[in-house]
């Protein structure tokens, strides 16, 4: 419903801020990294966002980085994950790292995070692993402009079983 807000962080509270949108304070819950890097800013700022409803309460959840927003909303479509949750596994660990984490089936990672147990750890790297997988291999084609052709089957069928084995993107790169 709202993809982004524009305007003046107006006060920085533990988990989310005010932000003053021509003359409008909307109250954006955030991950604490995304918190402790608009201390002290003063200009104004944009938030992408994403409207949370439920039966008993509306809430916005605002990210600097689209990236994130896009992550934070992969992590809530997991079953038993709420947006309290995720936000609280976004501010522990990075985006890049929960894909490494989840492409590589790294329980310990997912664990380390506050209020993540195995059960939990194993169904987010269960219902997420194929997303991750499948936009790595999509980030891939457009870095390297793969053409269409008969043996672009058999790379991204290299590529599939380099991911799964549990090869780096930089070693799969050099392997093509």
């Amino acid at each position: 419903m709202y993809a982004f807000f524009y305007g003046k962080v107006e006060n920085i509270l533990n988990d989310r801020i005010i932000l003053n949108v021509n003359n409008i304070g909307y109250e954006i819950y955030m991950p604490e990294n995304d918190l402790n890097n608009l201390e002290g800013y003063d200009m104004p700022v944009k938030v992408y966002t994403h409207f949370h409803v439920r039966e008993d309460d509306m809430r916005l959840f605002g990210f600097l980085s689209n990236e994130t927003l896009n992550f934070f909303k992969k992590l809530i479509s997991v079953s038993g994950v709420g947006p309290k949750a995720a936000l609280g596994i976004i501010s522990n660990i990075s985006v890049s790292d929960m894909c490494v984490a989840i492409a590589t089936e790294n329980i310990l990672t997912l664990k380390s995070v506050p209020g993540i147990g195995p059960k939990m750890a194993q169904k987010i790297i269960f219902e997420l692993k194929d997303k991750v997988l499948k936009e790595e291999m999509e980030g891939i084609k457009d870095k390297k402009a793969v053409k269409k052709s008969e043996n672009s089957e058999n790379i991204q069928e290299a590529i599939t079983a380099l991911q799964v084995l549990g090869y780096t993107q930089k070693q799969i790169k050099d392997v093509l």
